[in-house]
């Protein structure tokens, strides 16, 4: 069995490892800065959740009354 691990080359770095790599190089927060950013973060993206949940609702709700609107009456035969 011929050896291939001369010729081909390391897989391309992925999106999670090239940011691994930045935090590592990164000069690091005091832990109190840090912990204030990450629940600052995770309050922010509940709230954008919240958001996006209420937008979501809305046009499924303009979809179905379209859908119910443009359906025929029932026949009463």
């Amino acid at each position: 069995m011929p050896d291939h691990s001369r010729s081909i080359g390391p897989v391309r770095f992925t999106a999670y490892e090239i940011r691994r790599l930045l935090v590592l190089v990164q000069p690091r927060l005091p832990h109190r800065e840090r912990v204030g950013r990450g629940l600052a973060w995770s309050y922010w993206r509940r709230c954008h959740q919240a958001i996006a949940r209420g937008c979501h609702q809305r046009r499924n709700r303009a979809r179905a009354s379209a859908r119910a609107a443009a359906r025929p009456p029932p026949r009463l035969s």
